[in-house]
């Protein structure tokens, strides 16, 4: 299933405050989707009449997906294992990078965010990370998402609120970068490739880009980097291969490209 604008609107939950009903006006006008007020309805009640499978759902501290039986909202999951299980030297994509405070880092595929949220952590106040979106929903929710989120530690609760979340395409980002900006330039095309037992993902499936680089986007990538960048791919790697990048760590499931510049 896939979910194009046409299947969407926005609504609040059904006693909304008004700082609710402000951002889900916000929100609707930013996308150009139709406002819903609850009025005490259910979500199905309403997607039946308007003809859209699919609402967001805004909450004053997060936007959440419905469709159906099936909802979406921000959690950090992953990142939250990453930073309180292992730390930055236990972080497998930490250790790729190479990344440490102070870096500047650029996720070029933002998705959930796991990975964006780890590398706030290691870089920490003196540092900066970008992370791109190329579906603007899913932008908006898990920018939402790290806004509010209220549970897990101090440390990553932090981490989140030092991400910058920006929706648009990758290739049009780095185009408009002068050299050497970001330590790092980091891609996990995450919905590119299968991951066995991820049905928590479906729903995101649903409407998330296939944000993949080319040779294009690569070569800007690279021009951008001050240090390296940085590819993950599903086993055994074909995007890697196909890219020329030089495989420097893998597993089961995931292979890790990098390019030092």
């Amino acid at each position: 299933m896939r979910l194009a604008p046409g299947d969407l609107f926005v609504t609040t939950r059904k006693k909304p405050t008004n700082a609710e009903e402000a951002s889900a006006a916000a929100l609707a006008k930013r996308h150009d989707l139709p406002l819903v007020a609850r009025e005490g309805r259910s979500i199905a009640h309403h997607a039946r009449e308007m003809g859209r499978p699919a609402a967001l759902v805004v909450r004053v501290d997060a936007i959440h997906l419905v469709s159906g039986d099936a909802r979406l909202g921000f959690h950090p999951n992953m990142a939250a294992r990453r930073i309180a299980g292992r730390g930055i030297q236990g972080d497998h994509y930490i250790r790729v990078a190479g990344i440490r405070p102070g870096d500047h880092v650029l996720d070029c595929t933002c998705g959930m965010g796991a990975d964006a949220i780890s590398a706030a952590n290691a870089v920490g106040e003196t540092g900066r990370v970008v992370a791109l979106e190329a579906a603007p929903i899913l932008a908006e929710i898990v920018a939402a998402g790290m806004a509010g989120y209220g549970k897990g530690s101090a440390e990553l609760r932090a981490a989140m609120r030092r991400v910058e979340i920006i929706a648009t395409r990758a290739g049009d980002y780095l185009a408009a970068l002068p050299p050497r900006s970001f330590d790092v330039v980091a891609f996990d095309p995450m919905f590119a490739w299968p991951q066995d037992g991820a049905h928590g993902l479906d729903l995101v499936r649903a409407f998330a880009v296939d944000d993949v680089p080319d040779a294009a986007v690569l070569t800007e990538a690279c021009r951008v980097a001050r240090r390296c960048v940085v590819m993950a791919d599903g086993a055994p790697g074909p995007r890697l291969e196909a890219l020329s990048i030089p495989i420097v760590s893998q597993d089961r499931r995931r292979w890790w490209g990098r390019i030092d510049v």
